[in-house]
């Protein structure tokens, strides 16, 4: 067993004992083993409160830290505590740096640029798609998306990434073992593999509302850059780009359409001074040159398509459009649009976004 590590788990498992509590802890004991080795009355001096003294002491001796602390290195996730070599820097910026991360998977190279793909959760097909867009762009630039692992732009963004064979990084706000949502457990799954997954809660802490603004101090922290696709005008999004703007990252905006609710943030951003983005060179050309060698995976787009079939696919875009908007534009039959739409559907390159409504697929 590495005892360092060791102890800094049970330090960071103790009741009552946050980053900023571990800093006044050490101030007073000045080791690990002297806060872990205290007797009841060192304790008393530095909380001034029975209750919490009791819970501290049963802490320590609690056999539930061995019993968690011996599940991790069975289920193979590593715990990577402060002074570890492997310890990410972009995180000694916070005063609240967590004592200990953990981590299935990997982290992303700290010489590799990272951005921070965020947005709402109850996005648009348009804010979907341009999330998914941007993850796949930034990876083929060797750029590592980070996000949430949660509904809408952060599922997407990750998505997006992993298509081309890119990096990517999801920060959790729950236990490290613990999917939320379950249905993006299909992603966390290929990110264990191909990137990785990380959180400063340990086994089975289900999320709740008070995890999430801590998740989000995280990406904005291990991001160099933070990209926001949607956002609400007052939106929890908004909150991870304040706690950017506070560490210096680049804020970088997609527009959206005036009067759409789902652009109001975004809109609002770039006025306030984001760099509007339509694509990833937007991005890039706020940073040197960057090494954007990697091995791409093909995903189609180089198909032959029938005049028909082309001619429908030409006056599709990212925003859904109802058949009948198509037929009158193409000037073609009901039954050939029909047919080119099932066509162009079943090759991957459209989507019915919602009934009778359909779009390109980026």
């Amino acid at each position: 067993m590495d005892n360092l590590e060791w102890n800094y788990y049970r330090v960071a498992n103790l009741s009552f004992v946050g980053p900023r509590t571990l800093i006044r802890l050490m101030d007073k004991f000045e080791t690990l083993d002297n806060i872990l080795n205290a007797d009841e009355i060192e304790l008393m001096e530095f909380f001034n409160d029975e209750d919490k003294v009791a819970d501290f002491i049963e802490s320590v001796n609690s056999d539930n830290l061995k019993r968690d602390y011996d599940r991790l290195k069975a289920m193979g996730i590593r715990i990577i505590y402060q002074g570890h070599p492997d310890y990410p820097k972009k995180l000694e910026c916070l005063y609240d740096a967590p004592i200990c991360l953990y981590l299935r998977g990997k982290l992303p190279d700290p010489n590799q640029k990272s951005v921070a793909i965020i947005g709402a959760r109850q996005a648009s097909y348009y804010g979907l798609e341009m999330a998914k867009y941007f993850g796949r762009e930034l990876a083929k630039k060797n750029v590592a998306v980070i996000s949430g692992l949660a509904y809408g732009a952060d599922a997407k963004g990750h998505v997006g990434a992993l298509e081309v064979g890119g990096y990517t990084l999801g920060i959790l706000g729950s236990g490290i073992n613990l999917c939320y949502p379950k249905e993006n457990y299909h992603i966390y799954s290929e990110m264990i593999i191909k990137g990785g997954v990380m959180s400063e809660s340990g086994l089975d802490v289900k999320p709740h509302a008070g995890l999430f603004p801590l998740r989000n101090r995280l990406i904005a922290a291990m991001s160099d850059g933070i990209l926001v696709t949607e956002a609400r005008e007052k939106s929890g999004t908004l909150i991870t780009v304040d706690q950017g703007l506070e560490l210096g990252k680049d804020i970088f905006a997609i527009p959206g359409r005036n009067g759409d609710p789902l652009s109001l943030g975004c809109n609002r951003l770039i006025k306030s001074g984001a760099k509007l983005v339509t694509n990833v060179d937007d991005i890039l050309e706020e940073w040197a040159p960057i090494d954007d060698s990697y091995e791409e995976i093909s995903i189609h787009k180089d198909v032959k398509l029938s005049t028909i079939d082309k001619k429908v696919y030409h006056f599709l875009t990212l925003e859904p459009v109802f058949v009948d908007r198509i037929i009158e534009m193409t000037h073609l039959s009901v039954s050939d649009v029909l047919k080119a739409l099932m066509r162009l559907e079943k090759r991957g390159l459209i989507v019915q976004s919602e009934r009778n409504y359909f779009a390109v697929v980026l």
